[in-house]
């Protein structure tokens, strides 16, 4: 009975490392999907002329149909990147006989280049990949990325802080002006100065003075030419006497 038991055992064992070996591929291009591509625009007509075959590649390596035509969505719009494949990959598709065909763990050659499209699935990244030699379509599931978690803003109450003055240079204290004399006030004639004041009945009466020398000059105007008054005479000299001199005698 116990031989039976191990027998049964190794039995169910055996077939266990088969199923979980890794394929390993020494070269790519020998079963390809839709052969080389030599560029993204090929890559694009490729991706839109086959279809079928790529959509029959997504379905088995488990894209559901949404997230297949996002993938071509993704392809049109040139939102990819050309990058170096990862080595190890969980599933590759390939296609023999006019059949699409997968593989499960699969190592690739190191350094093979290719486009990456990436779907999000939930909290992991599906990451398709063809490469340029094949184009066989691949896929490898990573986790997304953590995003940091926004710190949380307490509610804190703050003073009021007085805005800050700006600093001013110093203003120079100005010269100080030298004081100016008043200017006096400009003189008043008397006769301008107070209509009440006497002086002013003496200017305004001079001319009365002057009547009677006008009437004199009119008066021998007419009689005779006007002459100057001659001054008064003036009483003449007393003739000193001659000197004495001897009178000569008569002969």
């Amino acid at each position: 009975m116990m031989r039976k038991l191990l027998a049964l055992l190794l039995c169910t064992a055996l077939p266990l490392p088969a199923l979980a070996q890794t394929h390993v591929i020494a070269e790519l291009g020998t079963a390809p999907l839709i052969g080389r591509v030599a560029s993204t625009r090929q890559l694009q007509n490729d991706v839109s002329r086959q279809r079928e075959i790529f959509q029959a590649a997504g379905l088995q390596l488990g894209l559901t149909p949404a997230e297949f035509t996002q993938f071509q969505r993704q392809i049109a719009q040139r939102r990819l990147t050309y990058v170096v494949i990862p080595r190890r990959l969980d599933a590759m598709s390939w296609r023999s006989g006019g059949r699409v065909h997968v593989l499960h763990d699969v190592l690739i050659p190191a350094n093979t280049m290719g486009w990456e499209v990436d779907l999000r699935e939930h909290d992991r990244i599906l990451a398709l990949f063809i490469p340029n030699k094949c184009g066989n379509l691949s896929l490898l599931r990573k986790p997304a990325p953590l995003l940091a978690a926004a710190p949380v803003v307490k509610d804190v109450a703050f003073a009021a802080t007085p805005a800050p003055v700006p600093t001013l240079a110093p203003t120079p204290a100005p010269a100080a002006t030298p004081a100016v004399a008043p200017t006096p006030a400009p003189y008043t004639s008397l006769a301008m100065s107070t209509s009440n004041a006497p002086a002013t009945h003496h200017f305004r009466a001079w001319p009365l003075l002057l009547l009677p020398l006008i009437a004199l000059l009119v008066s021998h105007g007419h009689s005779a030419p006007f002459a100057p008054p001659l001054a008064p005479a003036l009483p003449a000299a007393p003739t000193p006497p001659p000197a004495g001199c001897p009178t000569p005698a008569p002969h």
